[in-house]
């Protein structure tokens, strides 16, 4: 035994001294940043795929092709079709319980006798292989087909979590659409405005050098002038930023140059508020999250009657065979032998008491099928004021639309007025001026209207769950645009 325990002793030591040389990297000081090893600074491969995607950003690209491609490269969705996958394979494992498990085995025993004298020392050496078969043949509580529908009900609800993720990218990407398109409208806006700053200017220095201005009126439009070259600049960021977004939403580095066709030029019909309704249930019974939820609460209580399953008798199948062999030293005489061993038999495991784990176990199951209730409930109800809200929301964009265009028209008018009666010296150049700006915030404000109609629309059909790719819904924005899966 000592012999034996030093040999131990030095491997033992060994891996200790081995194991104690590696040390988890952590910063040295608290005041200083950490420094990665060299090995660690090799650039990912992730970011070198992202940047092989291919795409011909000279090619002009509609609605629904930009939402292929983002549907193509999207990370939120294939993570969701994964997690659908592993899902069903629970299904798998949840019927492979039910099913026959036959295992092979096989072992070696050695064992010795020591007597007094040594002629009637003996050893002995079994071995051989074996089969052993169990089966559950059933449950009398109903175990198998709940532990079935827990793990379908399961797969309900990441496939419908999936079609959410579906939905996500199809919203992401008409709302950075539509804000790339307003952000150049809005750009187009400001360039006009400088464009009347700069031709009011230039009325205001003529009527000076004619002694029929002053020189105030000259530096009140040279400021209007710089404050439009101002707001155009900020205009061109904003169109730079929204291109980002839309090649984020698309699955593509920030910096990819997209020319993405421009939206159809009618405004979208309005809705009968009568219908509300029934829009609110039709959404209740389609959203893919509340189907999810739904599906969560039926794996739940799925789950209550396996709980319950597992307090009463099983009967059970089982059998093996074995092939054994036999060598046996005693003294100088070495015999060998074989044999055959099997058997089979019924057997029922009645699980009487376990400490109450069942009982808790049962207690857990139906609790937290409760709480699924209640959380289905809340989203039920949340989801019908997300659909009043944006419903409410659409509606308002059209009438802001409606006015929008009309303070535009209005707005054009007065300030072609304003021009006219500035040249003929009927007005002053502040009423040019006035009349300037109030046309350049009809214009944002016209840009910003059109917009939020479009924004609008894809975010109701978000709420009602009808945002889709094979633009068939109503409240489909892409409904415009030819699909091509």
């Amino acid at each position: 035994m000592k012999l034996l325990s030093r040999h131990l002793l030095v491997p033992c030591t060994l891996a200790a001294l081995v194991a104690g040389c590696i040390t988890a990297p952590t910063p040295e000081r608290a005041d200083r940043p950490w420094e990665a090893p060299a090995g660690d600074l090799v650039a990912g491969t992730v970011w070198d795929d992202l940047r092989q995607r291919p795409l011909d950003s000279d090619k002009p690209v509609s609605l629904a092709e930009l939402t292929d491609l983002a549907l193509r490269n999207s990370a939120a969705t294939r993570k969701a079709w994964h997690d659908a996958r592993a899902a069903a394979a629970q299904v798998d494992k949840a019927n492979g319980y039910f099913l026959p498990a036959l295992t092979l085995n096989a072992g070696a025993t050695r064992s010795g006798v020591s007597a007094s004298p040594d002629t009637y020392d003996s050893q002995t050496l079994r071995y051989g292989p074996g089969l052993q078969l169990n089966y559950l043949v059933i449950n009398f509580g109903g175990g198998r087909d709940a532990a079935v529908e827990q793990a379908l009900q399961t797969v309900n609800v990441a496939n419908h979590m999936f079609n959410r993720a579906l939905q996500d990218v199809l919203l992401n990407v008409a709302t950075a659409y539509f804000n790339h398109f307003s952000a150049l409208a809005g750009t187009d806006a400001a360039v006009t405005n400088v464009a009347d700053a700069k031709l009011a200017l230039e009325s205001a220095k003529a009527r000076n050098t004619a002694g029929l201005g002053t020189e105030l009126d000259v530096l009140q439009a040279q400021a209007a002038y710089d404050q439009s070259l101002y707001a155009e600049a900020a205009a061109r960021g904003q169109l730079r930023i929204a291109g980002g977004a839309l090649a984020l939403a698309v699955g593509l580095p920030a910096d990819t140059r997209l020319t993405p066709v421009a939206p159809r030029e009618s405004m979208p019909a309005s809705l009968a508020s009568n219908d509300l309704r029934r829009i609110i249930d039709d959404a209740i019974a389609r959203r893919p999250d509340v189907a999810a939820l739904r599906a969560d609460l039926a794996a739940k209580q799925a789950a209550v009657h396996v709980a319950h399953a597992a307090s009463w008798p099983s009967l059970y199948l089982t059998a093996n065979l074995n092939r054994d062999y036999y060598d046996t030293f005693s003294g100088k005489q070495n015999q060998g032998d074989r044999d055959w061993a099997y058997g089979g038999g019924f057997n029922v495991q009645w699980n009487l008491f376990d400490g109450w784990q069942t009982e808790s176990q049962i207690r857990t199951a139906e609790e937290q099928a409760k709480s699924a209730a209640a959380t289905l409930e809340q989203a039920e109800l949340a989801a019908s004021a997300d659909v009043w809200s944006r419903f409410q929301s659409y509606e308002t964009a059209r009438q802001k639309y409606t006015f929008a265009d009309a303070y535009l028209r209005s707005a054009a008018a007065a300030r072609d007025l304003a021009s006219e009666a500035y040249s003929a010296g009927l007005k002053t150049v502040l009423d040019l001026l006035t009349a300037d700006a109030q046309l350049a915030t009809a214009r944002s404000q016209h840009v910003a209207a059109r917009q939020e109609v479009f924004t609008a629309l894809s975010g109701l059909a978000y709420a009602t769950g009808q945002l889709n790719i094979h633009a068939t819904s109503p409240f489909d924005t892409t409904a415009q645009q030819e699909h091509k899966p």
